[in-house]
C-alpha cells in the first residue's frame, strides 16, 4: 500500500512543478503581450471588471511616446461668495461631465472677530478626459483661487505586472483544478484543495487591485476647499495685508474692552457682594470684640490723676 501511494505523491509533485514552470513562462510572455495591447489604444476609459486588458485605452499625448496609465488628482482652495451654492454647482458640474460626487460638506466657522461664516468642502470624480475642463469650470466659480495642486502617478508598470501575475495564477489555478479532479487519494485531494483556495484568494486580490487602478486612472479626483469671500483678505501690498492688520487690531481692541467690561461686571455682581458678605460675617464680630476689649481695658486700667493736670485750663469767664 505504501508503494502505491508513493508514486501518486511523486506524480503529483511533478505535476505541480510543471504547473509552476508553465506559470513562470506565461508571466514572462504576458507582460509584452499586455504592453502591446496597451499600445494599440488611445485614452483610457472606465470599463467593467470583466473586460480584458486589451480593451483598455491609455493616455497618449504624443504618437512616438509609449502610452502610460496615469492617475491624476487635484486639490484646490478657492474663495467664493456663497460656499453652499458653489458646492452644489461643483457637484452638478461633475455629474454633467459624467462623474459623481464623492463627498460634500457645508459648515460654519467663527472668525477672529466673532462672526460665524459658512465654509464648505467638496470632492468629486470626473472622467480623466474631462479633468482640465472640470478645473476650468471650478476656477470660473471662484472669486480667487488661493491654492491649486495637481498630482500625477504613473502606474503603468504596476498595472502590467498585476496583469501578468493574474494570468500566471489563473493558469496555476486551472492546473490545480485538474490535479484535484484526477486525484484519488484523500490526502492528495485535501492538499490540492487547500492550495487551490490560496491561489483563488490571491487571484481575487489581484483583480481588486487591477480594478482600482482602472477606476483611479479613468476617474480623476478633485478636492475643493471653499472659503467665503467675507473671511478673505483682499488687500495685499508686497505680501503685507494692511486690511488684515487693521482687522486684527480692531479684534484685539474689542477683546480688551470686552475683558475690561467682563471684569467690571464680575466686580459689581460677584466680587463686591462677596466682600460685603465676608465683612459682615467676619468684620462685624471682630469690631464688636475690639470694642469690648477696649472697654474692659479702660475699666481695669483707669487714667492716672496726674493726667488731669495736663488738661487745658478753663476759660477766664468760667471762674467764680
Amino acid at each position: 500500500m505504501h508503494t502505491h501511494r508513493r508514486p501518486q505523491k511523486a506524480f503529483l509533485l511533478l505535476l505541480l512543478i510543471g504547473a509552476l514552470l508553465a506559470g513562470c513562462g506565461a508571466q514572462k510572455a504576458e507582460a509584452p503581450a499586455v504592453a502591446r495591447g496597451m499600445a494599440e489604444k488611445g485614452a483610457i476609459a472606465q470599463v467593467p471588471e470583466s473586460a480584458p486588458a486589451e480593451d483598455l485605452a491609455f493616455q497618449n499625448e504624443a504618437p512616438d511616446v509609449a502610452p502610460r496609465l496615469v492617475i491624476r488628482n487635484a486639490d484646490l482652495e478657492i474663495v467664493v461668495d456663497n460656499p453652499a451654492r458653489a458646492a452644489d454647482a461643483i457637484g452638478k458640474m461633475a455629474e454633467s461631465l459624467g462623474g459623481f460626487v464623492v463627498s460634500s460638506k457645508v459648515y460654519e466657522n467663527t472668525t477672529p472677530g466673532g462672526v460665524r461664516l459658512p465654509y464648505g468642502s467638496v470632492t468629486v470624480r470626473v472622467p480623466a478626459g474631462q479633468f482640465q475642463d472640470a478645473l476650468g469650470q471650478i476656477a470660473s466659480l471662484a472669486v480667487r483661487v488661493e491654492r491649486k495642486n495637481i498630482s500625477g502617478k504613473d502606474v503603468t508598470k504596476e498595472y502590467v505586472d498585476l496583469q501578468a501575475r493574474l494570468k500566471n495564477l489563473e493558469a496555476a489555478r486551472d492546473e490545480l483544478q485538474r490535479l484535484m479532479n484526477d486525484a484519488t487519494n484523500t490526502q492528495d485531494v485535501l492538499a490540492v484543495y487547500r492550495e487551490l483556495n490560496n491561489v483563488q484568494g490571491e487571484i481575487e486580490q489581484l483583480k481588486g487591485q487591477i480594478q482600482y487602478l482602472k477606476t483611479a486612472a479613468a476617474m480623476s479626483a478633485i478636492s475643493v476647499q471653499l472659503t467665503p469671500s467675507a473671511a478673505a483678505r483682499s488687500v495685499s501690498i508686497g505680501g503685507w495685508h494692511p486690511g488684515g492688520v487693521a482687522k486684527d487690531a480692531l479684534v484685539m481692541l474689542v477683546r480688551t474692552l470686552r475683558g475690561l467690561l467682563n471684569l467690571l461686571i464680575w466686580m459689581g455682581f460677584y466680587l463686591l457682594p462677596v466682600l460685603l458678605a465676608l465683612s459682615f460675617v467676619f468684620g462685624l464680630p471682630a469690631w464688636v470684640l475690639y470694642r469690648l476689649v477696649r472697654r474692659w481695658r479702660r475699666k481695669r486700667h483707669p487714667a492716672p490723676a496726674g493726667e488731669a493736670a495736663d488738661a487745658p485750663p478753663a476759660a477766664p469767664g468760667a471762674r467764680g
